[in-house]
């Protein structure tokens, strides 16, 4: 985001219950300093990584993501599982 007069990077944040649930950190944004998803959860394993930056875009690149996606992890992962896999989202609720 183009905020005051520098970017800022940020990533979707979560509600604290689910932050919680999945056991990583809730975001700090304070509209100076860059608000990334942690690259390891509460207990310290590294869950995630950021291993490119793809630059800055107007809109969401949706067709840039789902043909890297594609091209990563193979285009069987673009369809929806064969088995109901749970929704982690409600899960314990």
């Amino acid at each position: 985001m183009w905020l005051g007069d520098s970017w800022v990077k940020a990533t979707p944040a979560f509600n604290i219950e689910l932050c919680e649930r999945f056991g990583v950190k809730p975001l700090d944004f304070d509209g100076y300093h860059d608000a990334m998803l942690h690259p390891y959860s509460v207990d310290g394993r590294l869950h995630m990584e950021y291993v490119a930056q793809r630059g800055v875009y107007a809109d969401l690149p949706l067709e840039e993501i789902v043909e890297t996606f594609a091209k990563v992890y193979g285009t069987d992962s673009l369809l929806p599982p064969e088995e109901p896999v749970g929704d982690l989202f409600t899960a314990g609720s």
